[in-house]
């Protein structure tokens, strides 16, 4: 043992065994840790019989040393005078044939980290929580006007099926014909504009908000305003829209996106409301930057403005201007932390009249990257096989992206060549998959024009049969290296990938 005197000095538990796995030195820690006695190891004839009658997948750590010479084991939990310890072992096996096995205690770190991510599991349970309260609250509020918007068209169903009713009693159906398509026309659009109420009411409720998909501006910003339609009920606020230049494509949770300007607009209501506004008006403009990374989503008001001391706190949790019992103080909040968790940003701009709020979310490309598998391409990118998708379609987008989530695969979307250009120069892909048909620069333009950059990325085409004779007439020329035909099934999909890689 004086030979390893100069393991004294450490303070992690450590043992030396010769080539026979018997115990030659140990060390004070070593005894503290494992609670025994220098005379019960000096007995021990094998250190691996020891720790295997210990730590259960210790045999699985020492086959692995004695394979590679050296290894450090995972997380080995064991009881120990029942105590759950965790402890990870470094073991490395010298030429002169001594193996020497050092111990690092985690016990503690183990603990507090079970301890840290059960209760930032119950923070996260608790904030969603918070979300779907202060939905239900706006839900709350609008009962009446909603209640009313559905009674609305109720009526004239119920009205109009009467009125068939009485067309089947005349003697001559014939001559009713006319009439009965006509009610019957009335009850289906009255029938539809209950169903577009309670299914936004039902995907505006909806919990399991995670995921992402690609989303039209548009689409998002009408819906929010359809939600509030009800509250503009009676009163002379208009709430218009403008977009700057064609409504981009977003890569969003909708249901959260749609809840934040749910907020901003109806606190613009409220406002206008109380304070009597004269022609009160609400916009909402979009648009996106001019390097095309970031898209603006502004809602202005006209009303009386926020006072220059309550600016730094607006975003604060519980802070409201309404008086008691009108507001929570979570409305803007919640909005502040749904946004950053877009990557995005919400603020209250300075302005002369009324006030401003602007949202600034990733564009499509930049959002690609901080969606899906990104946190395994920062750490293990080498298994991870980029793709970029092109199609105009976003349908056809989350499709691609849903087939190829729970795969070794990150998906990059773009509705447009242009789009997918600008992705090309911010970063590279390993497959491209286009299709054909597309709005200004169709499939076959764009991949001649990456092919004229020289960039030699495998291509797919992707398209409906119609065009298998155009691909068949492109393969050789531009190096293209198979064909998707529309609809496809998810391993048709991963199955003409691999297939082109390989």
């Amino acid at each position: 043992m004086d030979s390893f005197e100069f393991l004294d000095d450490l303070f992690e538990p450590v043992i030396v065994a010769d080539q026979t796995n018997g115990i030659v030195y140990f060390n004070s820690s070593f005894l503290t840790l494992f609670k025994t006695t220098p005379r019960a190891m000096k007995k021990t004839e094998d250190y691996k019989m020891y720790f295997s009658a210990i730590v259960p997948d210790f045999p699985s750590f020492y086959e692995e040393l004695q394979k590679s010479n050296q290894a450090i084991s995972s997380e080995l939990t064991f009881f120990l005078e029942g105590t759950l310890c965790t402890i990870i072992i470094k073991g490395v096996m010298k030429e002169s044939g001594y193996t020497i096995l050092l111990f690092k205690d985690v016990t503690v770190e183990k603990q507090l980290n079970d301890k840290y991510r059960a209760q930032l599991e119950e923070l996260k349970n608790t904030h969603a929580q918070i979300i779907q309260s202060d939905k239900l609250k706006v839900i709350g509020e609008m009962t009446a006007n909603i209640s009313h918007e559905i009674n609305n068209p109720l009526t004239v169903a119920v009205g109009n099926a009467e009125l068939i009713s009485f067309a089947l009693e005349a003697e001559d159906l014939n001559k009713q014909r006319d009439s009965i398509q006509n009610f019957h026309r009335n009850i289906e659009h009255s029938l539809e504009r209950i169903n577009k109420i309670i299914t936004n009411m039902k995907e505006y409720l909806h919990k399991n908000e995670e995921k992402k998909e690609y989303c039209n501006a548009q689409d998002i910003i009408e819906k929010a305003k359809a939600f509030v339609a009800p509250s503009l009920k009676g009163t002379d606020i208009k709430v218009e829209t403008l977009f700057k230049g064609k409504a981009p494509i977003l890569l969003v949770n909708q249901v959260k996106i749609e809840q934040v300007l749910v907020n901003l607009i109806n606190n613009a209501i409220d406002v206008l409301q109380e304070k009597h506004t004269a022609d009160p008006k609400v916009n909402v403009e979009c648009e996106v930057d001019a390097g095309g990374n970031f898209v603006y989503i502004t809602v202005t008001d006209n009303g009386p403005g926020i006072a220059q001391e309550d600016r730094d706190k607006i975003f604060q949790t519980f802070f409201t201007t309404k008086d008691m019992g009108k507001g929570t103080g979570l409305g803007l909040s919640i909005s502040n932390r749904i946004i950053q968790s877009h990557q995005g940003k919400i603020e209250l701009l300075d302005t002369k009249v009324g006030a401003s709020f602007r949202i600034t979310l990733p564009a499509i490309g930049i959002a690609g990257h901080m969606n899906g598998n990104w946190e395994r391409m920062m750490s293990d990118s080498e298994n991870l096989t980029r793709v970029l998708v092109v199609d105009n379609e976003i349908n056809i987008l989350n499709l691609c992206m849903n087939f190829l989530s729970d795969g070794d695969f990150h998906f990059l979307g773009s509705t447009s060549a242009e789009e997918a250009f600008a992705e090309l120069s911010r970063s590279e892909v390993d497959l491209i998959i286009s299709d054909v048909k597309m709005p200004g620069m169709d499939g076959e333009e764009f991949i001649r024009e990456i092919r004229r950059k020289n960039i030699m990325v495998p291509v797919l085409f992707m398209t409906s049969k119609d065009f298998v004779d155009k691909y068949k007439s492109l393969k050789n020329e531009l190096g293209l290296k198979g064909i998707i035909i529309k609809p496809f099934t998810k391993e048709e999909l991963t199955g003409a990938i691999d297939a082109a890689l390989k």
